[in-house]
């Protein structure tokens, strides 16, 4: 039994007629009753809050803060586990740097190559089925190192698998897109808003345009290698479109990180033309939605324009035009001729 300021909580179904909730007025009241349920929940209580950036004002996440110095000051306990996307403490929990002592962080950083690929082949050996090698990377590509986005995919290419009538020992290309497709509806909401926010109603050269972003597993991306992404992108499209220019471009990544924009993108602090993803999972999404497309995010390059290198009296000869190690099936003599 808890009891706090008149109110008594017990076992089962039983509390007062007074809200609990409501009754915790101070952060003094709210160690108050964690330090009772400490002593008497169990041995080692613990206390899990999950996605914890999911809370937007950062003074709801300061008095978290406070809550933790109160509690070590007082010796409480009781173990929190909190788990969120920040690229520092500071970014979230805010305030009270003394409450940092109390606290242990553990980095999870997105998962390598060999991981995401080894994903997807356990989940298919389950069921003895194989995976096209080219798809397997391509799955491992625009998950971004996601397990979530992994899991997803899979998960809808095995239902494809199963759904249909002929007998499926690889996971093929044509699974991939079934799955793909399906994975897309099913993602969650807090995903969807901000890419749809960004590009429904928009000029057609705006989901080029957030596809760019996300074209390489940098986090942290610069205008001139985003809008080199882009020119690669229409290239890819092949519908008769031309890239805006750079400044054009500049332009328009700036209004994604407007709210009615979706809030998809933020500038880099003291980094001016550098930007990351304000929400990094929504990197993964954007990849999807680009591959559902036809246009793969594989960091290329827009093809350059062919020169002809001429030497002359103050650059002099600068070698053979043919690159090395190009087959011509020619011998050095004939080409001596040409």
């Amino acid at each position: 039994m808890v009891e706090i300021g008149g109110i008594k909580v017990g076992e089962g179904y039983e509390t007062s007629g007074i809200d609990v909730a409501a009754s915790i007025r101070t952060i003094g009241d709210a160690v108050e009753v964690l330090g009772q349920i400490a002593e008497r929940h169990s041995g080692k209580p613990v206390v899990v809050i999950d996605e914890f950036d999911a809370i937007a004002s950062p003074d709801e996440r300061n008095m978290f803060a406070a809550l933790l110095k109160q509690m070590g000051d007082r010796s409480i306990n009781l173990k929190f586990i909190f788990t969120g996307i920040a690229k520092t403490l500071d970014d979230l929990l805010g305030a009270h740097q003394s409450a940092y002592r109390q606290l242990e962080t553990v980095e999870l950083p997105r998962l390598g190559w060999d991981a995401r690929r080894e994903i997807v082949v356990a989940a298919a050996s389950e069921f003895g089925i194989d995976v096209d090698t080219n798809v397997n990377w391509r799955i491992a590509m625009i998950s971004d190192g996601y397990p979530y986005y992994v899991h997803s995919i899979m998960e809808r290419i095995l239902w494809a698998a199963f759904s249909t009538d002929e007998i499926v020992t690889e996971i093929d290309w044509g699974l991939f897109s079934s799955g793909l497709a399906d994975a897309i509806q099913s993602i969650t909401a807090e995903l969807k808003r901000p890419y749809e926010k960004a590009v429904l109603h928009r000029d057609p050269e705006f989901e080029d345009i957030v596809w760019s972003t996300a074209d390489h597993e940098d986090l942290i991306r610069s205008l001139d290698a985003m809008h080199q992404s882009y020119r690669t992108i229409v290239e890819k499209r092949r519908d008769g479109r031309s890239p805006v220019d750079r400044k054009r471009y500049a332009a328009l990544v700036r209004k994604l990180k407007e709210a009615s924009y979706g809030s998809v993108m933020i500038q880099e602090e003291g980094r001016t033309g550098w930007y990351s993803y304000r929400e990094k999972m929504l990197r993964g999404y954007v990849r999807m939605q680009a591959q559902a497309n036809g246009i793969e995010l594989t960091g290329e390059r827009p093809t350059p324009k062919q020169t002809i290198h001429v030497g002359n009296a103050r650059s002099g000869y600068r070698g053979s035009s043919i690159p090395q190690g190009v087959r011509t099936g020619k011998k050095l003599s004939e080409l001596d001729n040409d």
